[in-house]
């Protein structure tokens, strides 16, 4: 398609139908929000059904909800604007400032309680879906190098299968952005009752396992700060798996 996916629908817009209209408006409003969800969380907050939005996508010109969401994700690139500012600056400076909140949401004990866990576990899975699959990749192979294995796994159907046979002593990871429901709403309930020690690390901190999770650390959420940006939350999730890092290994060495 020549024209961008958000300059094709505001172009359409007044051509669209109720419902159409609505997603339309919804996805011109907080563009980010869409490449952040799922079709069934765009339903639900506008009101439509899943298979209305696929239709939407679909007379777009797109196969579905998720080439809709890349052609989406590429137009955010191409129209990210800077106010003037060098980009190179703009964008350094934006990772420096959350990075730099890091210290004010978090605590060295939640970091040495974390560390010890994953010492101690006799199982180590972590989870991540989509690009917190990468985080979890990350915190695989920064472990390996000071001599603890564990297993990434980023495939929902697996993760049921795991979930049913670990047990006490075993310890996941989950990343998760939102901590969505419709991601991790049984599996997390099942490790729990399993006695599994199940860490969330997260951006969002008022969801739904809070109290069924063994420990939970809320990290700013960077991609949430601006509708008119491109910043990636798995920078941040790299820069903490390095503080986790930092603590095992001193932690091995006592």
């Amino acid at each position: 398609m020549n024209d961008s996916t958000l300059e094709l629908i505001q172009l359409n817009l007044y051509q669209f139908t109720k419902n159409e209209r609505i997603l339309a408006e919804y996805i011109l409003e907080d563009p980010m929000r869409v490449i952040q969800s799922t079709a069934e969380k765009v339903a639900e907050d506008t009101s439509t059904s899943k298979a209305a939005f696929i239709r939407f996508c679909q007379k777009l010109g797109y196969n579905g909800y998720s080439e809709f969401r890349f052609a989406l994700s590429r137009s955010m690139v191409a129209t990210v604007t800077y106010s003037g500012e060098d980009p190179i600056q703009q964008i350094t400076n934006a990772y420096t400032s959350f990075i730099q909140q890091i210290p004010s949401m978090i605590s060295m004990d939640q970091v040495q309680s974390l560390a010890k866990s994953i010492i101690n576990a006799r199982r180590l899975k972590f989870f991540g879906i989509n690009r917190t699959a990468l985080s979890a990749l990350q915190l695989r192979k920064r472990l390996s190098r000071i001599g603890y294995d564990a297993e990434v796994i980023d495939d929902q159907v697996v993760m049921g299968d795991v979930s049913e046979y670990l047990g006490e002593g075993d310890v996941c990871v989950v990343f998760s952005i939102k901590a969505m429901t419709q991601t991790y709403g049984s599996l997390i309930p099942e490790m729990a009752s399993r006695n599994v020690k199940v860490i969330l690390l997260t951006m969002t901190p008022n969801n739904k396992f809070v109290d069924l999770v063994n420990q939970m650390i809320v990290l700013p959420f960077i991609s949430k700060s601006s509708t008119k940006t491109f910043y990636d939350d798995q920078a941040i999730f790299f820069v903490f798996i390095e503080i986790l890092l930092n603590e095992i290994a001193r932690l091995s060495q006592e």
